[in-house]
């Protein structure tokens, strides 16, 4: 990394953890479409521990784009709830993000960079047996905001996005088939969030879409919760 740096001082770098999943694969399209090196440790499947400190020590120097997109659930009621299962989401959905965020603040801070994290609906419209899920993303949102007055003044702006129904399951969600028809007749539109449409909209804060926006979290999700709502 530090050679590319050094061979074209104008090349644009992105650090993707979670780069493997649906938005994550999605996500690195869309970059290297726009001409972003990415971080190549967390392009394969057999990535490093996002909850290790161990696992950011390496890095790029020089960073444009951050984006924490690692993320899991579990299903429990709270009275029954393993504290080994609840540390894991924990670890997973916040740890993570809290470690990208200490590692990358001096290519941030070179680059002048973007820092995203992923929050959820479930963060404010919690669904029964995902207290741990819920918590950890409400947290997220915390951190993300923290981060904004604290990297203010080094130029780093950071962005939360609060997805609604994806049209693909994280690998830990359990799946009823009889989710997806339900919650689409709760969207307006009827349609779901694509992979695709996330990335589109990370790429543009990338490249500078919101200049003057940061500590953010955005609702992005098609009027679901908002039409909820409304018929509750």
């Amino acid at each position: 990394m530090g050679k590319d740096i050094k061979n074209n001082p104008s090349q644009k770098f992105a650090v993707v953890v979670g780069a493997t999943g649906n938005l994550g694969r999605a996500l690195v399209k869309k970059l290297r479409a726009a001409g972003y090196t990415i971080d190549p440790i967390w392009l394969e499947d057999h990535h490093p521990d996002a909850t290790k400190e161990e696992s950011y020590q390496k890095l790029p120097p020089l960073i444009h784009l951050a984006v924490y997109l690692a993320g899991i659930t579990h299903s429990d009621n709270t009275e029954t709830m393993a504290l080994a299962d609840w540390q894991k989401v924990i670890n997973v959905n916040l740890t993570g993000a809290f470690l990208l965020a200490k590692h990358a603040f001096s290519g941030l801070k070179r680059g002048r960079g973007v820092f995203v994290t992923i929050s959820s609906i479930n963060a404010t419209h919690p669904y029964p047996r995902r207290a741990a899920y819920a918590a950890s993303k409400s947290a997220l949102e915390g951190l993300t905001r923290e981060l904004a007055v604290e990297w203010g003044e080094y130029a780093i702006s950071t962005h939360c996005l609060r997805l609604g129904h994806l049209s693909k399951l994280m690998k830990t969600t359990e799946f009823n088939p009889r989710m997806f028809p339900l919650i689409q007749k709760r969207i307006p539109s009827g349609r779901l969030i694509e992979p695709e449409d996330v990335a589109s909209y990370i790429l543009w804060l990338a490249e500078g879409g919101a200049p003057a926006m940061s500590g953010a979290v955005v609702d992005f999700d098609p009027a679901y919760v908002i039409n909820i709502k409304s018929i509750n």
